[in-house]
């Protein structure tokens, strides 16, 4: 009897490691995939996957910035994450979004990136390795047809536990849209001019 307790304990004491060791090995699997680049899940929310973590709400000390602020189709536009103060980034999320919502395709790769497929091919893009960086920067292609004014969000994580969410560019405007606005006023002018000077000459 004594020796049958003895083993029901040594096996009980063995199952919880087993457990545990099993426990483990899912956080490691789960912390390698991070650091692999964002999850997509993320895509909507550009929220990592850590497990009990929050993002953080104070400034963040990392801008997202853009090389033009208005763009017709096919301009090249080179996006760049950096460092605003000591604290280096370990992982990124960049996304380029309209007015609406919707995510623009046109991000090239630079190296240890990848593209995380959200709705396209490549309107994403994320690290493929967790070492500590001061920048980076993308070439993004605009849309050759017109998709309103955009916008680049991006996440920065700087550890497993910091990290903040959707950061935003200044907006890229559509050259297309504001140039048929623009004109719209002119034109307005043009009529009032004429209308005038014909009342003009008919006095």
């Amino acid at each position: 009897m004594q020796r049958n307790i003895v083993s029901s304990a040594k096996d009980s004491k063995m199952g919880m490691i087993c457990l545990q060791c099993f426990v483990l090995l899912l956080h490691c699997s789960f912390v390698h995939g991070t650091s692999k680049g964002a999850l997509p899940q993320s895509c909507n929310t550009m929220t990592p996957g850590h497990t009990s973590t929050a993002a953080q709400t104070s400034p963040a000390p990392y801008s997202v910035t853009v090389s033009k602020t208005k763009y017709t189709g096919g301009d090249t536009i080179s996006v760049t994450l950096s460092k605003t103060a000591a604290k280096q980034f370990k992982g990124y999320l960049i996304q380029a979004r309209n007015q609406d919502g919707t995510k623009i395709p046109g991000f090239n790769l630079i190296a240890n990136s990848k593209y995380l497929k959200c709705d396209s091919p490549n309107d994403a893009v994320t690290h493929t390795e967790a070492t500590e960086k001061d920048s980076v920067t993308f070439q993004f292609t605009a849309p050759t047809t017109s998709k309103g004014n955009i916008t680049i969000f991006t996440t920065a994580v700087e550890n497993y536990s910091t990290y903040w969410v959707m950061m935003q560019s200044d907006t890229i405007i559509d050259a297309v849209v504001t140039g048929a606005s623009s004109r719209f006023l002119p034109d307005c002018v043009l009529v009032a001019i004429s209308l005038f000077c014909f009342h003009l000459y008919r006095h």
